[in-house]
């Protein structure tokens, strides 16, 4: 059994043999050395990367959510500045209509009086 070989699926995706004789670290290529001693740096940099960028995009979502929320607010504003707009229209026009109903009343008074008139003369 000491002549068996195992099949090392490495990091950049070959597959290496390896003897039964052959020691693993003594077959370890010097990429992967050089690889395994810039891993950590590369992976502390790379977090340190990863946190300042999720730390910025929250910040922005923030600031998002904060702009949002101001044109809410002056949505709301605006609103409520429409709202008593209307209500002036509103009495404005209420009051349009009761001075043509009052002048409409007035006209067929007039319309009355005008056809008294003229049944008078002709009598």
């Amino acid at each position: 059994m000491e002549d068996y070989e195992i099949n090392i699926l490495r990091r950049d995706g070959n597959w290496k043999k390896v003897k039964s004789k052959d020691l693993l670290l003594d077959t370890i290529d010097q990429n992967e050395v050089e690889y395994n001693h810039i891993e950590p740096e590369a992976k502390v940099l790379s977090e340190h990367l990863k946190e300042e960028n999720f730390l910025n995009d929250i910040n922005e979502v923030n600031s998002i959510i904060a702009k949002l929320e101001k044109l809410e607010n002056d949505k709301t504003l605006l609103k409520n500045q429409l709202k008593i707009i209307e209500a002036k229209f509103q009495s404005k026009k209420h009051q349009t209509e009761e001075k043509i109903k009052t002048m409409s009343k007035e006209s067929e008074m007039l319309d009355k009086t005008i056809t008294v008139i003229k049944n008078l003369k002709n009598f």
